[in-house]
């Protein structure tokens, strides 16, 4: 369901985990974000997640992690003003122009908020931001399944969103718990407004993400399923595999202690540096291309932001340029490596890199 130094640069898992080229050990927004690890090193680095999910948190930049103190970037007060109105401004407009009962930013706002409030701030915690996020997006779906009259597409997406937020999740949690705390948030946790910042942006995360399920929980009448429903369910089942097997796969290759300080570049990791990124990307673009379905109007195509949001951050902002950037710090001397990131395809599953020749 970011900046990177200051306000914007998000850093998405859902989402939800949340969830390359190699894997770095750890996917809600985000969305989240996550909800997203791709290189696997010998201590599991938190600035990115294993998961796919794209994660909206505000990073400090390259100068931050030196030994000198950072200068602080502006007036914390006024840079979590600025992102809660920016956040409040767009989730607004959305419910309005697609005529969304207020009811869905209430509760985003509403979750994420309580959280903060009652554990994150308190505690200087971040340990539940991931539980929260995956929280809000099943918050989202069953709110608009409250009347009990639901159509078979209603159900369907519905359980899809479920599905996927509730698998990254979990190990988005699972994975907090056993790190114990997530660097990304060691400066935000100084300031209020500055931490505040993260939680409102995983309000707008979780709320894009959610358009298709929200929208079509609430289009009235539901034309029966047809061809479009089952590309898009197809879709999603394929999307949802994908993930899974990648994820599977990078989990097991980081648990063999042979593997200590190497990338992966077996299984599906063979065909692509992100698999699980290209399954994100067709899960959400699949239930998109099943609401389309039962659109009713033309400010209905504004819920293609969701599959454009979450492809957008996965590929150009958290996702694939972070992860490479941080493959190329640590493998970018290794002949073998720089082979696998020449010769395989970056997203899109396609024939594997030649077997490499040290000679």
């Amino acid at each position: 369901m970011v900046a990177r130094c200051g306000l914007v640069s998000p850093v998405l898992a859902p989402s939800l985990a949340a969830r390359g080229t190699a894997v770095f050990g750890s996917a809600g927004f985000g969305s989240a974000v996550s909800h997203q690890s791709s290189l696997i090193m010998e201590r599991p680095a938190l600035t990115t997640s294993v998961t796919s999910r794209p994660t909206l948190v505000p990073m400090r930049s390259d100068s931050m992690s030196s030994s000198k103190a950072p200068k602080k970037a502006g007036n914390p007060f006024l840079r979590g003003i600025v992102v809660m109105a920016v956040v409040l401004a767009l989730v607004g407009g959305l419910t309005k122009v697609l005529e969304l009962p207020w009811q869905f930013a209430a509760w985003a706002f509403g979750i994420q908020w309580a959280f903060f409030l009652l554990q994150a701030w308190p505690q200087r915690s971040e340990k539940l931001y991931d539980a929260s996020g995956s929280l809000t997006h099943i918050a989202l779906v069953l709110v608009g399944l409250l009347d009990p009259m639901r159509s078979q597409r209603q159900i369907l997406l519905s359980l899809a969103a479920v599905v996927w937020c509730t698998r990254l999740g979990t190990f988005l949690f699972n994975r907090i718990s056993q790190d114990r705390e997530d660097t990304r948030f060691t400066e935000l946790k100084k300031e209020f407004w500055t931490f505040s910042i993260a939680w409102n942006l995983q309000v707008l995360w979780v709320f894009l993400l959610q358009l298709p399920v929200m929208v079509v929980n609430t289009s009235i009448p539901q034309p029966p399923l047809g061809l479009l429903d089952v590309v898009g369910l197809g879709l999603w089942c394929c999307g949802f595999l994908l993930e899974s097997v990648a994820d599977g796969q990078k989990f097991a290759f980081r648990g063999n202690a042979s593997n200590k300080g190497k990338f992966i570049n077996s299984g599906l990791w063979r065909y692509s540096r992100h698999p699980n990124y290209f399954g994100e990307i067709l899960m959400w673009l699949g239930l998109c291309t099943s609401f389309s379905s039962c659109m009713t109007a033309s400010s209905q195509f504004l819920v293609w932001l969701s599959p454009c949001f979450n492809a957008f951050l996965l590929l150009f902002v958290s996702g694939v340029p972070m992860l490479e950037k941080a493959g190329e710090k640590k493998w970018g001397n290794d002949p073998e490596y720089q082979h696998y990131m020449k010769n395989t395809s970056c997203i899109i599953p396609w024939f594997p890199a030649t077997e490499f020749d040290p000679k």
